[in-house]
């Protein structure tokens, strides 16, 4: 309860009366200040490194594998994801989850800069509010020390108003996409670069392979179209042949992408890895 002195109210005074009150406001509102401010923390929580025991471990990919809500899940808020990733290169991991409209209902970034190449299981209750039932992407990015994704995954869920539908949605795909050729690192000698792998598509959109230059541009592509195999755990072969000429060493990066079919625009999937052409 707030008191005021009898002698603030003497009409001779009225102007200390309003500093009384002014203050009072200016006080509350620097309260509500603090308060918002340490809601914003990362509420990540980062446990032990997986143990070869532990069943679950880290594709050779490199991917990031979300195991928790599974694809296809209806779920209320707060969602709680679940998931195993090594930092990216810049030592971040970028959490989003997209509405229908594509607007940003929820980003974060984690910061993990001493746990490059270490994998973490990492647990982060993501709250949302919707008007009514709708379509949504959550994903999971990592990118280089320039920016550039080199790492994305995602799962299409529900988001609902109201208890009483949820659903877990489909188990998780780890990994989805195995590579064979090249060796991740290895260097790629003559004019012509196969990229040969299994994947397991998210959609029935094509697969793009692409060579990227160390300034991101794409040196050569191919799109390829892709059938969504009957056994959903099988891999979809997919096998090119890049035309890249060098006459000396060149750092590149492949990229396998597949976009999204739906509403919400953008890549589903990004796998990326770098090699080194020589002549």
């Amino acid at each position: 309860m707030i008191r005021f002195c009898h002698r603030c109210f003497n009409p001779g005074k009225i102007s200390t009366v309003r500093r009384c009150i002014w203050l009072i406001i200016l006080t509350g509102i620097a309260s509500l200040s603090v308060l918002a401010s340490n809601t914003t923390a990362v509420d990540a929580r980062v446990l032990p490194t997986i143990t070869p025991d532990s069943g679950i471990s880290i594709p050779e990919s490199g991917e990031p594998v979300i195991l928790q809500p599974g694809n296809d899940a209806c779920l209320i808020s707060p969602l709680k994801l679940k998931l195993i990733s090594k930092p990216g290169e810049d030592g971040q991991i970028r959490i989003e989850l997209i509405g229908h409209d594509n607007r940003m209902i929820f980003r974060r970034l984690l910061d993990y800069p001493d746990f490059i190449g270490k994998t973490l299981v990492l647990e982060q209750d993501i709250p949302f509010e919707v008007r009514a039932d709708e379509k949504a992407r959550l994903q999971v990015v990592l990118e280089d020390r320039k920016g550039k994704v080199n790492y994305l995954t995602s799962v299409q869920l529900t988001l609902l108003k109201i208890k009483g539908s949820e659903t877990s949605g489909e188990s998780p795909v780890n990994p989805r996409i195995k590579i064979e050729m090249p060796e991740p690192g290895n260097s790629v000698k003559g004019s012509d670069l196969i990229v040969k792998a299994g994947y397991k598509p998210i959609n029935d959109t094509p697969v793009v392979v692409e060579v990227l230059a160390s300034d991101w541009h794409t040196l050569t592509s191919k799109i390829l179209k892709i059938t969504i195999p009957a056994d959903q755990t099988a891999f979809t072969p997919i096998e090119v042949n890049l035309p890249v000429k060098t006459s000396s060493e060149l750092p590149v990066t492949i990229r396998i992408r597949q976009e999204s079919n739906n509403l919400i625009n953008g890549p589903v999937f990004i796998w990326s890895e770098k090699v080194t052409l020589t002549p």
